[in-house]
């Protein structure tokens, strides 16, 4: 099963899905159905359900996962996530891929439930396979799905990233987008543009304590009282993930004395004249920065400054608040929202809170076969970030919905990697489930 569930990922791979780009891989997930003679749905922003007869008559359950990926390469990779799949790599137990991001995340999950699709001798109650897109940047996918199609009142989700740990909640979360719009004016000091490369990444749920030290407060650290002006910084890819890459143009007289210190992840290269944001305004972008705290702010709150862009004379920072308590994520959201820099702030989206349920019957049963096959209860946890289970509970009453998944490290970043012998893990004890419920 193994080497099945390794064909079926790397089947997926071999499509393109980056977020928002979902195309391919929904109409493979259809064609998946068609050869199959499956019932299915496709709708107009790409989010595919699927029906498969059970083999017993027992309550219908549904499987969910997210079609898309987080898109990063290395610096020297020539990589097109528009047209290429990905290049994994598999070393005994070890599966990474090559100069990108591996797409574990959620690719293990759709090749469990591509495994299950496919395979006719499997005891199930009724399933419905539910794939959403757009996960890892707006939830488009898993709030505009068509649940009236629903019959699942049960549904396991398969994006947890930890094998022995089953996700019964999520904290809430709030992304508000900070924009200042200055006049850039010509220049004839000398200018240059300053790279900072290699920061240590991930995404900001799972390695939050990271998030402090990220390229772009890194960046505004080095820029702070010094004699310059900005012409554009750029830094970061999603609001969801730490930035491991700053890019600065900048204006001065005397670059030595603004970078005192070599590093190896930082470069200079002297560029052609360019037009430039005043002192004044590159002050209020600088201490903007520094102002919107990454990192933990409370045990119980974080926030990630995820990316900043400049486009022709506007910057705009993209901040993602999270916290288990609501009172408090919409205070320290409020605070950020009236720091004294002149930025515009916008609220992007708010995802909500997903609270356990101690009466969860797929909670409890996973658990006990967990606990048979392993001799050990899985640790039952809150997800600190954002869920699509969160969306899903929202909108389906009397739900019983759960979180799980195999082990991934370093997750939309090109360092990472997940394990088969966790894959097989996880797959057995769903197949288990599927089996006595």
């Amino acid at each position: 099963m193994k080497d099945k569930l390794l064909e079926n990922f790397i089947r997926i791979s071999k499509i393109p899905r980056a977020s928002g780009d979902e195309k391919a891989i929904s109409d493979f997930f259809v064609s998946v159905a068609i050869e199959n003679n499956l019932e299915y749905y496709q709708d107009e922003n790409k989010n595919v359900l699927i029906k498969k007869p059970g083999s017993k008559k027992k309550e219908t359950l549904g499987l969910q996962a997210h079609l898309d990926m987080v898109c990063v390469k290395t610096s020297g990779s020539n990589h097109n996530f528009k047209t290429d799949g990905i290049e994994v790599l598999v070393e005994g137990d070890k599966v990474t891929a090559k100069d990108t991001s591996l797409g574990a995340d959620q690719g293990v999950g759709l090749a469990i439930m591509l495994t299950i699709l496919e395979d006719k001798d499997l005891p199930h109650p009724d399933l419905e396979f539910i794939f959403t897109v757009e996960e890892e940047t707006t939830f488009k996918g898993v709030v505009t799905f068509p649940y009236e199609l629903l019959k699942s009142r049960r549904i396991i989700n398969l994006d947890n990233s930890k094998d022995n740990s089953i996700f019964s909640s999520a904290d809430g979360d709030i992304c508000n987008e900070y924009s200042l719009t200055g006049k850039l004016e010509n220049s004839h000091i000398p200018t240059y543009k300053v790279t900072l490369t290699n920061q240590t990444g991930g995404n900001s749920g799972e390695n939050i304590e990271l998030s402090a030290s990220n390229a772009i407060t890194t960046m505004a650290k080095l820029l702070e009282n010094k004699d310059l002006k900005i012409s554009s910084i750029n830094g970061g890819t999603t609001e969801i993930d730490i930035a491991t890459t700053c890019e600065v143009i900048l204006a001065t007289n005397n670059i030595n004395s603004v970078f005192q210190e070599n590093s190896n992840n930082l470069t200079l290269e002297e560029v052609k004249p360019a037009k430039f944001f005043s002192k004044e305004t590159t002050t209020c972008i600088i201490n903007q920065i520094l102002r919107l705290k990454s990192g933990w702010l409370s045990t119980n709150a974080s926030a990630n400054l995820g990316t900043i862009k400049t486009t022709d004379e506007v910057v705009t920072i993209k901040y993602l608040l999270r916290s288990n308590n609501e009172e408090e994520l919409n205070n320290i959201s409020k605070e950020s929202m009236s720091l004294p820099n002149n930025f515009k702030v916008t609220r992007l989206y708010n995802d909500p809170f997903w609270k356990s349920k101690t009466s969860s019957e797929l909670l409890k049963k996973y658990s006990l076969i967990y606990f048979n096959n392993y001799h050990e209860y899985p640790k039952i946890e809150t997800c600190h970030g954002g869920m699509e289970c969160a969306s899903i509970n929202k909108r389906i009453k009397d739900l019983d919905i759960i979180s799980i998944g195999a082990n991934i490290e370093h997750f939309h970043t090109t360092n990472e990697v997940t394990y088969l012998s966790s894959w097989l893990k996880v797959y057995n004890c769903l197949i288990s489930l599927l089996e006595e419920i």
